[in-house]
């Protein structure tokens, strides 16, 4: 009795950690409904233009470049940003998650936690430890919400969280390259710590949010 040779299962092996989509067009046809892809759709609906106005507000209208009103700002417009923007261009499995309000208060909590972490980091990239503390602290706070979007998603997507690296380094790679002016010798007002590197950390988040999905 002749036995038919069934065909040998092909196993495949992602390295990935987030199984995010690479391809041109966004598509997939075999959805994996236990791990399926998480990817940001390529639309002008994820360009923060919020970052350009609040710039703008902490360089030519605040008064002695005040960072703490500049947060108090930024975070109810990071939270609208999510709601109805990023969120709206990203797509897990073959739906757009819903925004979920618990998770968003979650995310915001756990950002401000991560201020911990960033803070020592900021020091050992060469801020001051001591003496400008404050100051140090509020460029984290910053940092970390700029972040705030990208957290939320790493949440609301089974920790997922290969695809969203791309969005802190661009912050981080913002504030990092903006140090530079702080030790020149033009004695202005704005090279005082840490007002470049809060620049260059919402010139970074602006352009992370804008091309991140095209990276």
């Amino acid at each position: 009795m002749a036995v038919k040779n069934r065909g040998a299962v092909r196993k495949t092996v992602s390295f990935s950690d987030d199984n995010t989509l690479t391809n041109r067009n966004n598509k997939r046809k075999h959805v994996d409904h236990e791990d399926p892809p998480v990817y940001v759709r390529k639309t002008i609906l994820t360009i923060p233009w919020h970052l350009i106005g609040l710039i703008y507000y902490y360089t030519c209208v605040s008064e002695g470049y005040d960072s703490w009103k500049l947060l108090f700002a930024l975070i109810p417009l990071q939270v609208l940003y999510l709601k109805y923007q990023f969120n709206k261009s990203t797509i897990y499995g073959n739906k757009i998650l819903k925004l979920k309000g618990s998770l968003a208060i979650i995310s915001a909590c756990a950002t401000l936690l991560l201020t911990v972490p960033a803070v020592v980091i900021t020091i050992l990239f060469g801020a001051p430890a001591t003496e400008k503390w404050r100051e140090t602290w509020i460029f984290s706070l910053h940092c970390c919400y700029l972040a705030y979007p990208a957290i939320y998603q790493v949440f609301n997507g089974d920790f997922k969280v290969g695809l969203w690296k791309k969005y802190f380094i661009m912050i981080v790679i913002g504030a990092w390259c903006s140090c530079v002016v702080i030790p020149l010798d033009w004695d202005r007002d704005w090279q005082a710590w840490p007002i470049p590197v809060v620049v260059g950390a919402y010139i970074g988040a602006f352009l992370g949010y804008s091309f991140g999905s095209r990276f």
